[in-house]
């Protein structure tokens, strides 16, 4: 309010000033006029930046709390996937870190989990490392003298029947100087049986992937037509596809895929994941009716 006061003072008085020099330079007038025209244009736009961005934080709210929202199966699971904990504040950086560990006093050998967890996601000595080169390359450029660094990570866990579970990581980065965290997602699908990962070429059949990749694309285009909060999205594209095959959790109904910001919408609008029916991708999914991994 302040702000507008002081514009709508200053404004005042340069069209006073305006009035007063008409009887002595009427040149002068007219190129003061049209600078005071700029200014209201300028005031105009500055407001219309302003919505935009109070509207792109709901939007980015919205989108944030549904992730967050999802129901998925901790409390069916909680014997077997126990929620472990990590926090560490330092003068640059915060680590807080939930995570997945199964149960080894069930089967020992879910210390494969484990340890895999353990080597890619609480390596805490990498992290710092990165955090700090990190803040000398970003925070320097800025001239940031003092630059917190926020790192945290949360997950959710589904179950396929007995042998296969599914754990979404979602990781949100918080860096100074930015208006916005970013959020980065890993998924996990373990098989209990056998205690390995299964990644996108043992749950899909050989050379589907331009068949699911059509699929993904034509849910996002039906998203985006509808309206709603999918503006601004676009389609896959062939390369993300593959980097992201693997970044897929499954239930008993659905096969998920989850995106990185910016990869299929930007990070204030749309969505981190593209829900598939199970129905939908049957043929393309390995020996389904033969001991099927899902139900």
């Amino acid at each position: 309010m302040k702000t507008l006061i002081i514009s709508v003072a200053v404004i005042s008085l340069m069209a006073c000033n305006t009035r007063t020099q008409i009887k002595e330079n009427p040149k002068k007038d007219v190129i003061e006029r049209e600078q005071l025209l700029d200014q209201n244009t300028d005031s105009t736009q500055y407001f219309s930046e302003e919505t935009l961005e109070l509207n792109q934080e709901k939007t980015k709210s919205i989108k944030v709390e549904r992730l967050i929202t999802t129901e998925d199966d901790k409390n069916k699971l909680q014997e077997l996937v126990i929620a472990k904990k990590l926090y560490k504040e330092e003068d640059f950086y915060i680590l807080n870190y939930k995570y997945p560990y199964l149960n080894e006093e069930m089967d020992v050998d879910n210390v494969q989990f484990n340890d895999f967890i353990a080597e890619n996601y609480l390596n805490i000595e990498a992290t710092e490392n990165e955090i700090l080169e990190d803040k000398v390359i970003f925070c320097d450029s800025l001239g940031i003298g003092r630059c917190m660094d926020k790192r945290i990570i949360d997950y959710k866990v589904y179950a396929v029947k007995s042998n296969l579970i599914s754990v979404l990581l979602y990781k949100e980065n918080y860096y100074s100087g930015m208006k916005h965290s970013t959020y980065m997602f890993e998924c996990l699908n373990f098989d209990l049986n056998n205690h390995k990962f299964i990644y996108y070429n043992d749950f899909f059949i050989n050379n589907s992937e331009k068949e699911l990749l059509t699929t993904i694309n034509k849910t996002i285009t039906n998203s985006i037509n509808s309206g709603e909060l999918y503006y601004e999205c676009w389609e896959l594209s062939e390369e993300d596809f593959k980097v992201y095959k693997n970044n897929f959790v499954v239930n008993d109904d659905t096969v998920e895929f989850y995106f990185d910001d910016c990869i299929i919408c930007p990070s204030y609008t749309g969505t981190y994941s593209i829900e598939i029916p199970i129905k939908e991708i049957m043929h393309l999914i390995k020996k389904y009716n033969d001991q099927p991994l899902i139900g």
